[in-house]
């Protein structure tokens, strides 16, 4: 895997730890206070996945990258989808580099 696409997937990892924070805490669409249950769920289907990732990326281990994007896969669609444009879009692009850092990196053999 090639630097850029490396340091470009963990960057964007870090921006989808941050966004999801910045979104949970200062959401620009909603004047609703956050219940604990949203908390619990942004926390354990955005934040968690792309620490993951970002980990996993940094250590280049493909079947924990695998992992961590399949499972921030489902909220990512749901946010590029749900209404355009938004904000939230920007998971999806996201979503679309950790895949292609997810294809590029080697498999390491012992």
């Amino acid at each position: 895997m090639s630097p850029g696409v490396k340091w470009s997937a963990f960057f964007l990892s870090l921006l989808g730890i941050g966004l999801s924070f910045l979104f949970l805490f200062f959401n620009p669409y909603s004047d609703q206070v956050v219940t604990i249950s949203t908390q619990v769920v942004v926390v354990l289907m955005l934040i968690v996945p792309s620490a993951v990732m970002a980990i996993s990326i940094w250590r280049g281990l493909r079947l924990l990258m695998a992992i961590s994007l399949v499972w921030l896969a489902p909220y990512s669609f749901y946010f590029a989808i749900a209404t355009i444009p938004s904000i939230w879009n920007v998971f999806f692009p996201i979503l679309l580099v950790q895949f292609v850092a997810t294809i590029l990196v080697p498999i390491r053999s012992k």
